[in-house]
């Protein structure tokens, strides 16, 4: 038997093995994810990152300079009114999923915020959750969201005293 027709069969089945595996396809061959993982050809982000190819962080969205106002609305401790920012709060990355607030409510202190994962893996992150107690021993807890350059939510501030202020916020960038 010549080497050509020992040969031919194994090439036959190599060039099968070839049209059939491409045709099958990785789908994942061509995707980059950055931070992700890919998956039948989709990127899955992992908590702090977003987009297509998870090419997004979650925190950068909201770092600048804002201006706007607090009212407080209830509580224990009296606080009642509306309160222009004074100065202005600025907002800081800490990391893919923690911004800082410095002046939060006007409070001459820093809040730290959580960014809230996504309902679903295509959507944004524009959520998040307030529960810090700041150098001044006040408790902030509550929620906000961001779309396009305004901020706004919700917290109630526990004093030492145990007495709270209940209010709602909108600012701007």
């Amino acid at each position: 038997m010549s080497k050509k027709l020992f040969f031919l069969p194994a090439l036959l089945f190599a060039a099968f093995l070839t049209t059939t595996m491409t045709s099958c396809g990785d789908n994942c061959k061509d995707v980059e994810c950055n931070t992700g993982t890919c998956v039948d050809g989709t990127c899955e982000c992992g908590d702090g990152y977003e987009g297509t190819n998870c090419e997004i962080i979650w925190s950068a969205k909201f770092p600048g300079t804002y201006t706007g106002q607090d009212v407080i609305t209830g509580g224990t401790a009296g606080g009642e009114g509306t309160y222009v920012l004074a100065p202005s709060c600025i907002i800081t990355a800490k990391n893919e999923t923690t911004i800082a607030m410095s002046n939060f409510g006007s409070f001459n202190s820093i809040v730290e915020a959580t960014i809230d994962r996504p309902v679903t893996s295509t959507a944004s992150a524009t959520g998040l959750s307030i529960n810090f107690t700041d150098a001044g021993q006040r408790k902030w807890v509550g929620t906000a969201s961001i779309s396009g350059n305004t901020l706004s939510g919700n917290y109630t501030i526990t004093y030492s005293d145990n007495t709270t202020d209940i209010g709602n916020f909108t600012y701007t960038k």
